[in-house]
């Protein structure tokens, strides 16, 4: 079986490190995969880069931002992408039974996808943009159930604005487009079924997967004492990618419910660390350390290890890697219910689920945690091994790979 893999980056950010270790789950497996990837940072022979002019990738860049000009007032996380490129053609040169698709912003433009193979196309998605008329998450707003238009995130009050032409966009382009779906979480699986635009497909909930073995509880006090944090106080960790930047992932949430923890009893007992970030706008005055940015698995296990308990306080989450890293480490996660958490977090048996969006509950569940004693850490620990580690994921992945590759084998045939 051979798989190539498309995905905008190959180890940035967090779709980029989910396809990555899929991509090496199933070379362990003695899978021939391959990635295609616009940017890449490691030295992974297995990984190529698509090879462009860099004047041209300039211009490609610039051009693509020129029609979100007219919105000044838009979300960070909007993406038009209207120009093309000769990716489509690139995949020509590489021999495969499947096309995996995964996060390809930037990548490839929605007209492209339809026209790259014949052969069986799997598109793993990672947020809502597929589905949504350019926004990355779609913060409450229903209008990608039907069509876009007087998008919010945009801040337009006009019904054809560029979220409505990005919409019917893609709608033309996918009117006879097929690809076999993926979402991590059923969270993300039941919006894609609410999609106008992809609720058609055959969609299947198969979650990240992890490396287990990399991923493990240190020795609390080691960890602490490489991380320079008193032994002696309650952590509770947050931490991730954009979580600053970002409204969907919740850090005003945050930043209400450590200040309802700070007026409590047991408040100096408690020290925030946060990672990700350098700083920590709205939790002055709090004990909080930063770590900033943390590039790498070991500095991120850790951090996880130092932890008494995971903070994961997003509105919405297609995932949630950093819950199920922390998990794996034995650290409990509390987040909210109705996120794609939900599938990790046991309520009250490996973690906790606070009402939507409530920062009292969301503190009287980290408090709750604080309280209980080693049973959580044993029980996530257990969930990941169960359902997230990266060998059962493969598996899952080859399952549904061999059944598309023999679906079109009978169709050929017949």
């Amino acid at each position: 079986m051979r798989v190539l893999h498309l995905n905008t980056y190959d180890t940035a950010g967090g779709a980029a490190r989910a396809s990555y270790r899929l991509h090496q789950g199933l070379l362990k497996a003695g899978v021939h995969s391959q990635q295609l990837v616009l940017q890449k940072n490691s030295q992974d022979p297995t990984i190529y880069a698509y090879q462009e002019p860099r004047f041209v990738r300039r211009f490609r860049a610039i051009a693509d931002q020129w029609p979100l000009n007219a919105y000044p007032h838009r979300a960070r996380a909007f993406s038009a992408h209207w120009v093309p490129n000769s990716v489509p053609q690139a995949v020509k040169n590489f021999s495969f039974d499947i096309l995996h698709i995964h996060w390809i912003n930037r990548l490839l433009i929605p007209e492209a996808l339809p026209q790259m193979t014949p052969k069986p196309v799997v598109w793993t998605l990672q947020d809502m943009w597929a589905m949504t008329g350019g926004c990355h998450y779609t913060q409450g707003c229903d209008l990608f159930t039907t069509q876009c238009g007087r998008c919010p995130q945009l801040h337009s009050f006009r019904t054809n604005d560029l979220s409505r032409r990005v919409w019917q966009r893609k709608k033309r382009a996918w009117r006879n487009f097929y690809p076999t779906i993926i979402t991590p979480s059923t969270w993300l699986a039941n919006e894609v079924r609410r999609s106008s635009l992809l609720g058609h497909c055959d969609i299947h909930v198969i979650p990240n997967g992890l490396d287990t073995d990399c991923y493990q509880a240190i020795p609390k006090p080691v960890a602490r004492h490489i991380w320079r944090l008193p032994p002696e106080k309650k952590i509770v960790l947050a931490g991730g990618v954009s979580l600053l930047k970002e409204p969907h992932k919740g850090w005003d949430l945050l930043c209400a419910t450590a200040r309802i923890l700070h007026h409590q009893e047991d408040a100096q007992e408690i020290l925030w660390v946060i990672f990700g970030q350098q700083q920590a706008p709205g939790l002055e005055g709090l004990p909080v350390h930063c770590l900033g940015p943390l590039t790498d698995d070991v500095a991120l296990v850790l951090a996880y290890s130092a932890a008494d308990v995971m903070v994961v306080p997003s509105r919405q989450e297609a995932f949630g890697q950093v819950a199920s890293e922390a998990m794996a480490c034995g650290t409990p996660v509390v987040a909210f219910t109705g996120t794609g958490v939900q599938d990790m977090v046991d309520h009250r048996v490996n973690g906790y689920l606070a009402q939507p969006f409530d920062p009292q509950d969301l503190a009287a569940g980290i408090r709750w945690v604080l309280h209980q004693g080693s049973a959580l850490a044993h029980h996530a620990r257990q969930k990941v091994d169960r359902c997230f580690s990266l060998s059962v994921v493969v598996q899952r992945h080859l399952e549904l790979y061999q059944s598309l590759i023999e679906k079109r084998q009978v169709t050929l045939s017949s």
